[in-house]
């Protein structure tokens, strides 16, 4: 009798005390929900940073303590030492490799394990989801082999005209601040996005010449949102990432994508009505498409198809715009700062295309300034970190660890480009680390600025290819100093996820 007493005695206080109960049993819910995973890499002998309830390992990056690329960075020095190392966004298990035979193994050898990028499960705008950022497995595969051809160094030497007229355009926007302080990371993101407009859209963006072109506002407005709405989605992707598919909310503006895909399909309906054709990345898309559709008959699935087509292009606005304009921005600010680098790296131009038309081949022939970019690229890469998503299981080589579908794995960028194990001092400015014998001691998979292994940046020559050519033009015509707004050294954004100067990256420029 005095059991079922206990019964109903309990019973009596679940019914009275009902929203007692249910709040203790949802916050132990809560609770288990989001620490049910962090024993994960304990199980399997990973050291790893001890996580906190919600957010994981990513507080100071969500009260915006630090830059991501310090962030990154101080992740990357508390596993040195180790292969690897575990992380947690949120709730979520990021491994992080360090070792440089498993960067190897896991980008280059194994790639077929780790195709995938790690993607933000957010609504992605339909006309991104063909682009190479998005696709997936086979079809990333089939659409980057048909789409490879257009960025080999044949076709980009037919690019050459387009590419010297918006240098030109540079130049004479530039001679309006002779003498004057600028703040350069603005002045070469019109002139990226010129670049982006006459080689990626197949029009005259007006980015240098009209403030209020058309172009530049829709393009400028491509990733830009509001404050809140940017802290919001922040929390949503360490609180609850499973949430942000179904909301109705893109990181993208959804407006400037919608203006740019009607700028686009004018374009290539113009160019098909006349038969008219441009020497640019947007018609060897068109023609790439075309020759595909012959070759495949009616019936066979077509990779490069008009949406593909645009987002391809969309990708280049997206992909190129701030890195290109960065690294352009950085490297002068490295010439104000170092002015005896400058006048050395002037020289080396001047001498080698003195009396000489500039070419594609010319340009190649230019190696400490192709020094000095990939050195500007090492210490200041646009993006610090790189995923992928593991779609096979996979023992990670010399260990027992498996690395199982659907498991991401991270790659420190930054961390790597700063360590000095694999660069000697790094803190020092040194073009000298990507030539000659120097180059050669250095595994190439630790150079990770454009990525590395088949899924690397598809745009990095072309990247090179115009940043020289912006470099040249720069070089013979304006000298760059220090101004009372030039901070060195530069203080990162602690708001950005890209590489950003807090302050600008402002110099003085003089005519020469």
């Amino acid at each position: 009798m005095e059991y079922f007493e206990e019964i109903k005695n309990i019973l009596h206080f679940i019914t009275k005390d009902f929203s007692v109960v249910l709040f203790v049993t949802i916050i132990f819910a809560i609770y288990f929900y989001y620490t049910s995973t962090f024993d994960y890499f304990e199980k399997r002998g990973i050291k790893y940073m001890k996580p906190t309830i919600f957010v994981g390992n990513m507080g100071k990056r969500i009260r915006n303590k630090e830059s991501f690329h310090a962030f990154q960075l101080e992740i990357y020095n508390y596993f040195k030492g180790n292969p690897f190392g575990g992380f947690f966004e949120g709730r979520k298990p990021i491994l992080y490799i360090l070792d440089a035979e498993l960067i190897k193994a896991i980008t280059i050898r194994d790639f077929d394990c780790f195709v995938d990028r790690n993607t933000i499960n957010s609504r992605i705008p339909n006309y991104l989801k063909r682009s190479l950022l998005i696709l997936k497995g086979s079809e990333w595969k089939g659409v980057r082999s048909i789409i490879t051809p257009a960025f080999s160094s044949a076709r980009l030497k037919n690019m050459l005209p387009l590419l010297q007229l918006c240098c030109k355009q540079l130049v004479e926007y530039l001679k309006q601040y002779d003498g004057k302080d600028l703040d350069m990371k603005d002045t070469l993101g019109h002139y990226t996005l010129e670049t982006i407009g006459a080689c990626a859209f197949g029009i005259k963006g007006d980015a240098l010449t009209d403030e209020n072109a058309y172009f530049i506002k829709v393009a400028e407005k491509f990733n830009e949102m509001p404050k809140m709405k940017r802290i919001f989605l922040l929390f949503l992707m360490v609180l609850a990432p499973q949430l942000l598919k179904y909301l109705n909310i893109s990181f993208l503006n959804q407006e400037s994508i919608k203006e740019l895909v009607k700028t686009l399909k004018m374009v290539k309906a113009e160019r098909r009505l006349t038969g008219d054709k441009k020497n640019d990345f947007l018609q060897l898309l068109i023609d790439a498409a075309e020759t595909e559709r012959k070759d495949s008959g009616t019936k066979a699935k077509l990779y490069l198809d008009d949406d593909t087509i645009d987002a391809q292009s969309l990708l280049f606005l997206l992909a190129g715009y701030e890195t290109s304009s960065t690294l352009l921005s950085f490297a002068i600010h490295v010439l104000a700062t170092k002015p005896e680098l400058q006048e050395k790296l002037r020289d080396h131009v001047v001498k080698m295309t003195d009396g000489q038309d500039i070419t594609y081949d010319l340009l190649s022939q230019l190696t400490y300034l192709e020094g000095f970019l990939l050195e500007t690229l090492r210490m200041y890469p646009p993006v610090s970190r790189v995923d992928r998503t593991c779609v096979k299981k996979y023992i990670l080589p010399g260990t027992s660890v498996q690395v199982n579908v659907n498991d991401v794995v991270a790659i420190p960028i930054y961390g790597i480009h700063m360590d000095p194990e694999h660069y000697p001092e790094p803190h020092e400015f040194r073009p000298e680390r990507f030539m000659g014998d120097e180059k050669n001691t250095r595994p190439s998979h630790l150079f990770l600025a454009f990525g590395v292994g088949p899924r690397n940046c598809i745009g990095l020559r072309f990247a090179m290819f115009s940043a020289k050519l912006a470099m040249v033009t720069l070089l013979k015509n304006f000298k760059f100093t220090t101004c009372p707004k030039t901070r060195d050294p530069i203080n990162f954004s602690k708001r950005a996820v890209l590489l950003k100067a807090e302050d600008g990256l402002w110099v003085q420029l003089d005519s020469l």
